[in-house]
C-alpha cells in the first residue's frame, strides 16, 4: 500500500512540477498588463498605488521575472533542494519539493521500521524463540514474504528519493533559463506562399507560419 501511494505521489507531484510555471504565467496574463521598458529587462506591472497588497503582489512577480543565472539555480538545487525553486522565485514548485520529500522520507522509515520487524521476527523463527507473530502468522514463509514486500518498498523510497532530487536539480536549471523566455499574445498560425530554391530551377509551394 505505501510503495502505491510513493508511486501515485511521485508522479502526480512531478506533473505538478511541470505544469505550475506554465499555468502560472497563464494567469498573470489574463490579470495583469505588461510591458517591458526599451533600456531594461524589467518588467513593469500596472496596479493601483494605493492598494498594499497589489504593490506587494507585483514585487514578487517582478522578483520571479528576473533574469536568474542557471549555473546558480543548479548549486543552490543541489545544496538544499527547493533552493534553486526559491532562488528562481518558484515558491508554489519549493512548497511541492518539501511536500514531497517529507512524503518519501516518511515512507522510508515506515517501510525500514516495517522490514527489521519481520526480519527480526523471521530470524527468531528459523532459531525456533517466540516472535511477535505468534498466532498471526503460522508460517516462517510467510514472515519472510511480508518483510521482502517491505524491503521492495523500502528500495522504492531510495529510488523515489533520488529521482525527486535530480528532477528538483533540472528544474532548477530550466526555469532559470525560462525567466528571460518572451511569451508573446500572439498564439496564431497563417498560411503563406513560399518559394525555394532547387538546383537547377526553383518550386512554389505553400508553407505554414506559426506565432507562439
Amino acid at each position: 500500500m505505501i510503495g502505491q501511494t510513493v508511486k501515485i505521489t511521485l508522479f502526480a507531484s512531478m506533473l505538478v512540477l511541470l505544469f505550475s510555471s506554465t499555468s502560472y504565467s497563464i494567469n498573470l496574463k489574463q490579470h495583469w498588463d505588461i510591458h517591458s521598458q526599451d533600456t531594461t529587462d524589467r518588467i513593469e506591472l500596472r496596479a493601483p498605488e494605493s492598494d498594499f497588497k497589489m504593490a506587494l503582489l507585483d514585487d514578487l512577480i517582478i522578483n520571479r521575472q528576473r533574469e536568474r543565472n542557471p549555473r546558480t539555480a543548479v548549486i543552490l538545487s543541489l545544496a538544499l533542494p527547493g533552493a534553486g525553486q526559491t532562488y528562481n522565485g518558484d515558491y508554489l514548485k519549493t512548497g511541492v519539493i518539501y511536500g514531497i520529500f517529507g512524503s518519501l522520507f516518511y515512507a522510508m522509515d515506515f517501510n525500514r521500521n516495517q522490514f527489521n520487524r519481520f526480519n527480526t521476527a523471521y530470524e527468531q523463527r528459523l532459531n525456533d524463540e517466540p516472535d511477535e507473530f505468534i498466532g498471526l502468522i503460522p508460517s516462517a514463509r510467510g514472515i519472510r514474504n511480508f518483510r521482502d514486500r517491505y524491503r521492495k518498498d523500502l528500495e522504492l523510497t531510495y529510488i523515489g528519493i533520488g529521482a525527486v532530487y535530480l528532477f528538483n536539480v533540472i528544474d532548477a536549471f530550466v526555469s532559470a533559463h525560462l525567466t528571460t523566455f518572451d511569451v508573446s499574445d500572439d498564439l496564431s498560425f497563417r498560411v503563406e506562399p513560399s518559394i525555394q530554391t532547387v538546383f537547377p530551377g526553383s518550386t512554389v509551394g505553400i508553407g505554414l507560419v506559426m506565432n507562439f
